[in-house]
């Protein structure tokens, strides 16, 4: 990172947490559904028992350990999934780049206007033309401020449909 650059991403909590979060949420969920297997089998009204029935026909100490196995994968790979959709944006006075995962896209063109509109951060050029819609995590107020920081022109909300 150089002096005059800045990276606007999620909290480093956040980044660190979901890789310890999700996988732990994996393990608890899949740990209740075995917990609750039984329950649902002697349920004769439930409607869907082959998964439970299944589920519950595995020996204790084997199920349990194989819930908590999976919902640990299952979890890491939401993690994995999460982390390659996360935007990424760096800024200079010069130049905007975008990064998702391992694509990086750098526009160096002269923006006319830059805001948040459903979700999405949106760069117009100054001809006018959309250089980018990205979906976005990150907060208006984050970006704004890096925005402006950079001499670009951040609007707090999005321009009137001409």
């Amino acid at each position: 990172m150089t002096p005059m650059e800045t990276i606007v991403d999620e909290p480093s909590w956040v980044r660190r947490g979901s890789w310890i979060g999700c996988p732990a949420v994996g393990a608890g969920l899949l740990v209740g559904l075995y917990a609750l297997s039984g329950w649902v089998v002697s349920l004769p009204w439930f409607p869907v028992q082959g998964p439970f029935r299944l589920v519950n026909s595995i020996p204790a100490p084997w199920g349990l350990l194989g819930a908590i196995a999976l919902g640990l994968v299952l979890g890491l790979v939401f993690a994995s999934l999460w982390a390659t959709e996360r935007l990424v944006v760096t800024l200079t006075p010069e130049m905007v780049t975008l990064e998702r995962g391992d694509k990086k896209r750098r526009y160096e063109a002269r923006l006319s206007a830059v805001y948040v509109e459903d979700k999405q951060l949106v760069l117009i050029a100054s001809d006018g033309r959309v250089l980018a819609r990205e979906k976005t995590d990150l907060g208006a107020e984050d970006l704004g401020k890096a925005f402006t920081e950079h001499g670009h022109p951040w609007l707090a909300e999005p321009p009137p449909v001409r």
